[in-house]
């Protein structure tokens, strides 16, 4: 009886472990594999698929459903298999676990910093002197001309158009002081509309009479509505360009920026986004940004300052084919035009997973001269399978090489993958982290490819949080949007150039940050610029005022209807009334002041709208009759 109940026992357990053990697929062979069948089993363990991503490979995986799904197909459509190779060329799935690590470093083969630096930039330089590197007198002269133009154009083609009516021609030194306020009102104070710039009523505490000094409000946003670039009726602009409303401004700030500095060996390449909210084709949605919604931009930096070297605006897909690498796909195209600028100059460049594979990597070192560290992921193609694991001790790691390619993997709270071509030797070094048993951090393994990737992939976020633009006003038209982003690029650029000739932390002085630097670029651009003084109007006697009827200057006043005249002008003695009363009985409500008719009725010789009516009413007989006509 003992011995039923303990068989009762033991056959539920063995059935329960056998339950969920997975069967093994029926036995092919009897013998051992032969060296050639041994070969091509290992070969086919070599495949993309994609079911053979372990349960530890989603590592960065919210990242990359982020993206859109065309770029993120064509990264992966590269060379289809390495098994058929031309004689002499070295097969992506013969990894090993030995390598030569001298031949891995190498340095830059130019001095890095600054170059072609005119002679009156020196220490003593301002912050607008740095800019005028990168934005230039010819860029200023081209908007000027170009938002006069469009001014025209809009009151030619809209001759009631309220704005092109008040629009007065610009000159350069106004341009420029349009453009430092509104940098200001971007990156130094911050007010949720315009208009509130120039508010006095009920703000004595947030006031900022320094905008109305410099322009009027109407004036301000009439010059932002016809900021423009380009002149869209010539038959020389491209409009196949999406972005051809600012691409003569993008085109010059790239010559200018590798043109006067020389970037370090390490680069950094990643997305940064232009918050806009606009109707657009290119508009993208990145879940995992800051910045959701927005104009994405491909940004190639220094690592350690975050200087721009080379920008690319994403503008949908791309369908010349002279930009594009067949073996590399979409992703990949665009990582080695961004880079080809410094092809053959022993640059290392860091980008994250989405722009990551062997084929990349083998391309870019063999064809560029350009060496590359960055996170992968395991299921893309010629990445060794035999690297993917599930469970991994803290702070081990396996590497295998190609060549001079390598691949790693590095257990930190789970593994994670690298493809690299320069810091790819067995020295090893510790970073810091947290152990919940110690109750302190600790010092963990970590391999050389981790900590380079570690401290120089930050180049580019670097740069997109210190020239990133405030607010994402969906009243904004995207061409402006890029225009601001543009010229904090260039900002950002000039005060990295600024540390170069006056050191920005200094012993025993405060830290000159971006934020100070943009303060004193504000300042320096409007300059000495202000507004015309407003002309008050002299109640004298009639006689020397030209609008009253016994004037001899002005003897025929007649009353027409104005051409072209909409019904939003209000009369000027109504409006006159309405402003007297309201600031003599500030506690009056609206029922109580006076009404300010509309007409469209105005004086052919004073071009003042007036309304017509009889006795009192009659305010064009006011206005040429009465010294103080609102009486």
């Amino acid at each position: 009886m003992c011995v039923c109940l303990q068989v009762q026992h033991i056959m539920p357990k063995r059935k329960k472990v056998t339950a969920n053990r997975p069967k093994s697929p029926p036995r092919q062979h009897s013998r051992p594999l032969r060296p050639a069948e041994g070969r091509q089993l290992i070969e086919a363990s070599d495949s993309d698929s994609v079911s053979e991503l372990s349960d530890n490979d989603n590592y960065d995986s919210d990242y990359l459903e982020t993206e859109s799904g065309s770029d993120a197909e064509a990264a992966d459509n590269v060379a289809p298999s390495t098994s058929r190779q031309p004689a002499g060329h070295q097969s992506s799935t013969n990894w090993s676990s030995s390598f030569d690590s001298a031949a891995a470093e190498f340095c830059p083969g130019e001095s890095v910093g600054p170059r072609n630096i005119p002679p009156h930039i020196s220490a003593q330089s301002h912050a607008h002197d740095f800019l005028s590197l990168f934005w230039t007198d010819d860029m200023w002269k081209l908007i000027t001309d170009e938002t006069n133009r469009q001014a025209e154009y809009v009151k030619a083609k809209k001759p009631n158009n309220y704005v092109a009516k008040s629009f007065t021609p610009v000159t350069v030194e106004e341009m420029q002081a349009f453009v430092g306020c509104r940098v200001a009102m971007e990156m130094l104070v911050d007010k949720n509309r315009y208009e509130q710039y120039w508010r006095q009523k009920n703000c004595w505490l947030t006031r900022t009479p320094g905008f109305a000094d410099v322009f009027t409000r109407d004036n301000f946003l009439a010059l932002w509505t016809m900021l423009h670039c380009v002149d869209e009726e010539s038959a020389d602009i491209d409009k196949g360009d999406k972005i051809y409303k600012v691409r003569p401004i993008l085109d010059h700030l790239l010559k200018n920026f590798t043109q006067f500095y020389v970037p370090n060996c390490e680069l950094s390449l990643d997305e940064g986004m232009i918050p806009s909210k606009n109707h657009l084709s290119f508009k993208q949605y990145i879940r995992l940004k800051p910045i959701k919604w927005g104009i994405k931009c491909v940004l190639l930096c220094e690592s350690r300052t975050g200087y721009i070297v080379n920008v690319e605006v994403y503008t949908g897909k791309v369908n010349n084919d002279s930009l594009l690498q067949a073996k590399l796909g979409v992703t990949g195209s665009l990582v080695a035009r961004l880079c080809k600028p410094y092809a053959g100059q022993n640059y290392c460049v860091f980008t994250d997973r989405f722009y990551s594979s062997v084929t990349l990597a083998e391309y870019m070192l063999n064809d560029q001269g350009t060496r590359m560290c960055r996170t992968a992921v395991p299921s893309r193609k010629l990445f060794p399978k035999t690297l993917v694991k599930k469970k991994m001790e803290k702070g081990s790691s396996t590497m295998l090489y190609n060549g001079e390619v390598a691949t790693l993997v590095w257990c930190d709270k789970r593994p994670i993958y690298f493809v690299a071509t320069k810091y790819i030797s067995h020295v090893c070094t510790t970073v810091q982290r947290y152990d919940a048993k110690e109750h302190k951090r600790m010092p963990v393994a970590c391999p050389a490819v981790v900590k380079a990737y570690n401290e120089n992939m930050g180049g580019a976020d670097k740069n997109d949080q210190m020239s990133k633009l405030r607010r994402c006003r969906r009243h904004y038209r995207w061409p402006r949007r890029l225009f601001m982003k543009f010229f904090l690029w260039a900002a950002y650029n000039a005060y990295v150039m600024h540390n170069c000739f006056c050191a920005h932390n200094q012993t025993g002085q405060r830290l000159y940050t971006f934020h100070m630097f943009v303060n004193d670029l504000c300042h320096e651009l409007v300059g000495s610029f202000r507004r015309n003084p407003r002309i008050m109007s002299r109640r004298v006697s009639g006689t020397s005022d030209a609008r009253l009827v016994n004037s001899s200057t002005v003897p025929v006043h007649m009353a027409e209807r104005a051409t072209g005249a909409s019904s939003n002008n209000r009369c000027a003695v109504c409006n006159e009334k309405y402003k007297q009363a309201k600031r003599t009985h500030p506690e009056w409500n609206a029922s109580q002041l006076p009404k300010r008719s509309k007409t469209v009725y105005w004086c052919a010789s004073c071009h003042v709208f007036l309304c017509i009516g009889s006795s009192d009413n009659n305010c064009f007989h006011a206005y040429h009759n009465k010294v103080q006509y609102w009486r």
